[in-house]
């Protein structure tokens, strides 16, 4: 169990706690947060026990409260509870932190450092249950940074591995997760497959071939809401987002410029994007969706028309 403390910080001439200690919990993923018996627990009760078997050997503190972040990673310091704890460290309402290892409070080599400058800084211990060693000693802080950087690495190793899984997967032309594309569907049981929702298909199809006619996004989009079509405001994926259920020239514009339409799907290749054949089936034709393109280029380029309630900018189109 590493001990980090100064000879400084016991004080028994009141016959109190000598320790004012914070516990620090963290558990990084939604499924160990929702376990009534999961990590979030367990690290608590573990680290209970440290406290009361320490007491038994003498007067060492009492916990003055418990941080918990919940679903929350290690690779910044924007949660909730660890910046509710730094504060009451820098209040001095507590002098003491635990948790039950150090990457709990950190993955980030640059913010552990700035962490437990701080702790030294206010005077305040940290005692991690896995780790064990003293850092009143230069060999020891050395090791105590060399975990952290190992912290780090791991978190960094993890995230490449997921990155490069998400790429093979994208290259295979399958889909990845996040918010579905408005006329798809996820396919039962076969993950990374979607399906063509014709209810939806059909409001995809009428925006390209309604811009065709009209020739601008703006009377394009008007035109499909006065004539009753619309977009389903719940988002599929993407945790309960919702959208417009109108159309609008921003909205209109993605899915006019949207790939996915043609049964395409994007992935990186040598630091540029590229497009491959998707396992799903294309809702709009491609000889459609190149002549919407075509005229979005022009429209782009196009200087505007003058007109008595026009101002004549003359950059429109350079800049």
């Amino acid at each position: 169990m590493a001990n980090f403390k100064k000879n400084n910080r016991k004080n028994k001439s009141d016959g109190g706690p000598s320790y004012k200690i914070g516990l620090y919990i963290r558990v990084s993923t939604e499924e160990q947060a929702s376990l009534e018996e999961g990590s979030i627990k367990n690290q608590e009760e573990r680290l209970r026990q440290a406290v009361q078997f320490k007491n038994m050997d003498g007067v060492f503190g009492e916990i003055i409260e418990v941080f918990i972040d919940r679903a929350k990673s290690g690779k910044d310091t924007k949660r909730p509870a660890l910046q509710k704890m730094l504060k009451a460290i820098q209040k001095r309402e507590i002098n003491y932190v635990m948790a039950s290892e150090l990457s709990r409070i950190s993955r980030s080599m640059k913010d552990f450092s700035d962490i437990w400058e701080m702790m030294q800084e206010y005077d305040c211990g940290f005692q991690s249950l896995r780790e064990s060693f003293e850092t009143d000693t230069a060999a020891g802080e050395m090791v105590l940074y060399s975990i952290a950087n190992i912290a780090q690495f791991e978190r960094r190793q993890v995230s490449e591995r997921v990155k490069a899984n998400f790429n093979v997967r994208a290259k295979r032309g399958l889909y990845n997760g996040g918010i579905l594309p408005f006329g798809y569907s996820l396919m039962a049981n076969k993950p990374g497959f979607l399906i063509i929702d014709e209810n939806q298909a059909k409001v995809v199809r009428k925006a390209f071939e309604i811009f065709l006619e009209e020739g601008t996004l703006s009377r394009a989009a008007k035109r499909l809401n006065e004539t009753g079509y619309h977009l389903e405001k719940l988002v599929q994926g993407g945790g309960g987002h919702t959208r417009l259920d109108f159309f609008t020239v921003s909205n209109l514009h993605y899915i006019l410029t949207n790939r996915t339409y043609l049964g395409e799907r994007p992935c990186r290749e040598n630091g540029k994007t590229q497009y491959v054949k998707a396992v799903w089936e294309p809702i709009v034709d491609g000889g459609v969706f190149e002549r919407v393109q075509k005229i979005l280029k022009q429209n782009k380029c196009k200087k505007k028309p003058h007109t008595a309630r026009r101002y004549p900018y003359l950059l429109t189109g350079i800049i």
